[in-house]
């Protein structure tokens, strides 16, 4: 009596106890590159999405920018007004009394002001009073 004798196959890889054969191999690798390619073309459309998007809201970053940045300034201008101020009463000089005496209430001067930042992060603060020429020819 002979035993039937299986046919021998070659084995080209191994996964753990299982041994995969070079069709197993071949479909595997084929769905695998059908499925980079779905990736890829999902990629291209979020790509161009997102290019489509960059280049509608540039010109509000580019608002929302100078904005912050005049904010930016309006504060450093009060802070140094403030600045002043606080000085003013260490002084012992009653600022309200002597408001309306402000350059920049002041029809006959001209007042400017300029805050810098400087790289060493701190604020210069610069205040201009001139008379007003025009006003004062009159």
């Amino acid at each position: 009596m002979e035993k039937s004798k299986k046919p021998k196959t070659k084995v080209y890889a191994s996964c753990e106890h299982e041994y995969v054969s070079y069709k197993d191999l071949h479909r595997l690798c084929s769905k695998q590159h059908t499925y980079i390619k779905r990736q890829d073309k999902v990629l291209k459309v979020l790509k161009d999405r997102l290019r489509d998007y960059h280049e509608k809201h540039t010109d509000c970053l580019e608002k929302n920018q100078e904005l912050l940045q005049s904010h930016h300034e309006i504060t450093r201008a009060y802070n140094g007004l403030h600045e002043m101020g606080k000085f003013a009463e260490e002084l012992g000089i009653d600022i309200k009394q002597h408001q309306d005496q402000l350059p920049e209430n002041n029809k006959d001067y001209k007042f400017e002001q300029e805050h810098k930042l400087l790289e060493s992060g701190r604020v210069q603060h610069i205040y201009k009073i001139k008379k007003d020429k025009e006003k004062t020819n009159d």
